[in-house]
């Protein structure tokens, strides 16, 4: 299984609705995960939570560099062991989901911010699915996005 080094984490930044604290690992929220009242989305928005049996959201990420390394496995065990579902129902076809995540996470440089959305295809056939990207914070001035995302995570958060 591919070894990856860089993981989406988490930044505390309640204005920009990312609740969960800084450091922890984010992964896209499931259908019963909750935004626990803490911020609204428009429909063609998601968001990440946090890798701990709180799940905490966040609208946005930002990909870091850690220490060691995570594979898709690793990480699909996390997630489902913060879900409490038993992770013996992790098939190859469920790993494949992980696999694309990272791939998209590790494409990116280090500290860039990432955001999920729902991204709609009409053609051949109606259908919604969740598409992680980078995210442009264009009304923000260098400094403030360094001050932001230019980050060092104390260890390793899992």
């Amino acid at each position: 299984m591919k070894k990856y080094e860089k993981m989406l984490i988490a930044f505390n930044d309640k204005e920009l609705n990312c609740y969960a604290n800084q450091g922890e690992w984010l992964y896209i929220a499931t259908k019963k995960d909750t935004k626990k009242g803490l911020f609204r989305l428009a429909n063609y928005l998601h968001y990440f939570v946090s890798l701990n049996s709180e799940r905490i959201p966040s609208e946005f990420g930002v990909v870091k560099k850690i220490e060691g390394y995570v594979t898709a496995e690793d990480l699909a065990k996390l997630d489902y062991e913060s879900r409490k579902q038993d992770v013996s129902l992790i098939t190859d076809q469920v790993l494949i989901d992980y696999e694309k995540f990272l791939q998209k996470i590790n494409a990116q440089p280090e500290h860039t911010p990432m955001a999920v959305t729902w991204l709609e295809k009409r053609f051949p056939s109606n259908t919604k699915e969740l598409r992680v990207h980078k995210k442009f914070f264009s009304g923000m001035s260098k400094a403030e996005k360094k001050s932001i995302f230019e980050f060092t995570i104390r260890g390793d958060s899992q």
